[in-house]
């Protein structure tokens, strides 16, 4: 625990001074904060059954001009990620055979403190085609499990710590400005980092769709 507290500071503090430090170089450089929704799941080996979830992210940016046609967008996000998925209990006690309803969901929430570093390139005067790497670092994982049976609609957590586990993957999207301050960004990212290094062989990975709205101080 103690090295996940120290890690996560260290992180922190890297990405402050990454933000800070490429505005100073920079031409010309502006502030921003941003928040939205996620659409997230695990794509891969052994995710047959899972399903996406809708979830939340916020942070702050600083998007940084070297051209007209140019910017370069450093992000610190927290992200809330994960899948869901149902069991028929039944089903299983029973092999198969019986039960044809789901008895509970399971509910897996992956936060993540997320540093997206994104190319903006300039399409026209409103549209700015966004790409390049992300890497997140796992801060926890909630798990949450519903009982559907109408009497008792029953729900139980459970939380562990996620050590700051690295996941990285390719983010891109589009930047649709509204005006001087306002945009919107739907973007789709891919991890990567095969979260089943364990398995040999089995490979899976983080994805998930975002849709932000950005505002930003000029």
């Amino acid at each position: 625990m103690k090295y996940y507290h120290r890690y996560k500071r260290v992180i922190i503090i890297m990405a402050l001074f990454l933000l800070s430090n490429l505005g100073v170089k920079a031409q010309e450089a502006h502030f921003g904060v941003k928040g939205g929704l996620n659409y997230s799941s695990i794509v891969g080996d052994l995710t047959d059954g899972l399903k996406f979830r809708f979830s939340g992210h916020g942070g702050i940016f600083v998007e940084i001009d070297f051209s007209e046609k140019f910017k370069l967008q450093p992000e610190l996000l927290y992200s809330s990620q994960g899948f869901q998925y149902s069991t028929d209990l039944a089903a299983i006690q029973t092999n198969g055979s019986v039960g044809e309803e789901n008895d509970f969901r399971t509910n897996v929430q992956l936060n993540y403190l997320m540093i997206p570093i994104l190319g903006k390139f300039a399409l026209n005067d409103r549209i700015d085609l966004e790409f390049g790497p992300q890497f997140g670092f796992l801060l926890n994982q909630v798990i949450k499990n519903k009982d559907l049976n109408q009497d008792s609609n029953l729900e139980r957590r459970s939380s562990i710590s996620g050590d700051f586990q690295l996941d990285y993957g390719a983010a891109v999207g589009l930047g649709l400005k509204l005006n001087d301050n306002f945009s919107v960004s739907p973007r789709f990212y891919i991890g990567l980092r095969n979260r089943l290094n364990a398995l040999q062989g089995a490979q899976n990975y983080n994805a998930a769709i975002q849709l932000s709205l950005n505002y930003v101080f000029r």
